[in-house]
């Protein structure tokens, strides 16, 4: 049975550095979000990483595994900061590397030296003396604590991102970054349990266990199916969230250009605002162009875009995403109340009232008005058409 499971280690091993390589590779050759896919990649190989080198090591594969090693264990203090940095671009908030990022990687640096010097002290000693292991024991710990800082930082910067987005954009579906919000906890937790499993056997406190180990292979293995189905998935935002960014934080880039976009505008004022926008969104119906953002809107209400926005949340109580969809929804209950409209599709019904996917749709209705489109559809149905 022994036997048995370090075999199906080694295959599970083995199949998720498989999966890594094969992923990085369509990450680094992808043309959507390079930047940040460089660090996703990279964030990937490492976490790997620290698996691949105890099958190497274990199998005397001494080169490969001391390579593997000195990227895995000393890379468990920069697992979190490439996390950092892949939602920093994806959100917009980063265009260019720039040399004082450097520092964010400081700790593995001085990690990666003293890991070299441990290797060089041991000597290829079988039994290094409790002194190094006491020394690596401290070291994975700077580092895992560096990457779970790095990591709830990270999170602070999505939350501020998904606050962002639904005062810019009308559509979420490819914006969403939601994913990586789940994603990160599941790695980290994989991590965790690697390390205190390490740990423990390092320092000769418990066995080694490999259902332990096989568990966190499985795990890693997951995080890599999930991944790869929305990284591959996720359309260019990279770009469209700069812009986004750029309105945000540069006024003289908002609609009408006006210097003073960033001061707050008085109670009459926003009451003018508030007065034409509703005409306009009664009149023109802008809402049903499906990827019309804030900066759209105000352009044409010749409105700077920042006090547009303070009008839809001061005045409206709501986002700007909300906003615009509770009018899509107005206008896709119209068009299911209409009896030559009984026979039309609801995918067709959510393209004409603005929306750009069925899913979308469905979940927007239901939460607007508590019911499905379909099951609105049939309580505006006559009970005579019912029958016949």
């Amino acid at each position: 049975m022994e036997d048995f499971f370090r075999r199906l280690l080694d295959f599970l091993t083995l199949a998720q550095f498989s999966q890594v390589v094969l992923l990085i590779f369509i990450l680094l050759v992808m043309d959507r979000n390079k930047k940040a896919n460089i660090f996703f990649a990279a964030f990937l190989f490492i976490l790997s990483s620290n698996f691949f080198s105890f099958f190497l090591f274990k199998y005397n594969i001494k080169i490969l595994s001391t390579v593997f090693a000195s990227l895995a264990l000393p890379g468990i203090s920069i697992i979190g900061v490439f996390i950092y940095f892949y939602a920093l671009s994806i959100t917009g908030l980063l265009e260019k590397i720039k040399p004082g990022h450097i520092l964010h990687f400081i700790i593995y640096f001085v990690s990666l030296i003293f890991f070299f010097t441990v290797i060089h002290k041991a000597g290829g000693e079988p039994e290094p003396p409790a002194s190094i292991k006491n020394a690596i024991f401290v070291m994975m710990t700077i580092g895992l604590v560096n990457s779970i800082l790095y990591v709830i930082y990270t999170t602070l910067i999505l939350h501020r991102y998904y606050h962002k987005i639904e005062n810019y954009y009308s559509d979420l579906e490819w914006m969403n970054l939601r994913w990586l919000g789940r994603i990160i906890p599941l790695s980290f937790l994989t991590l965790c349990i690697w390390c205190i499993g390490f740990w423990f056997a390092y320092l000769g406190i418990i066995p080694k266990s490999h259902l332990v180990i096989g568990l966190n292979i499985i795990m890693l293995i997951i995080i890599i199916f999930i991944t790869a189905n929305n990284v591959i998935n996720q359309p260019e935002i990279f770009r469209q969230n700069i812009e986004m960014v750029r309105e945000i934080e540069d006024p003289e880039n908002s609609a009408g250009t006006e210097k003073y976009a960033r001061q707050s505008i008085d109670d009459r004022m926003q009451d003018q605002y508030l007065e034409k926008l509703n005409s306009y969104m009664e009149e023109q119906k802008p809402y049903l162009s499906e990827n019309i953002t804030i900066k759209d809107l105000a352009w044409e209400l010749d409105i700077p875009s920042h006090h547009l926005s303070i009008v839809i949340n001061n005045r409206l109580n709501k986002n700007f995403y909300t906003f615009i969809n509770e009018y899509r929804i107005k206008e896709s209950q119209e068009i299911l109340k209409d009896p030559d409209n009984y026979e039309a599709s609801i995918l067709s019904i959510a393209f004409r009232a603005g929306f750009n996917s069925k899913s979308t749709f469905n979940t927007t209705f239901k939460k607007i008005t508590g019911l499905t489109p379909s099951e609105y559809r049939e309580s505006m149905i006559p009970k005579s058409v019912l029958a016949g």
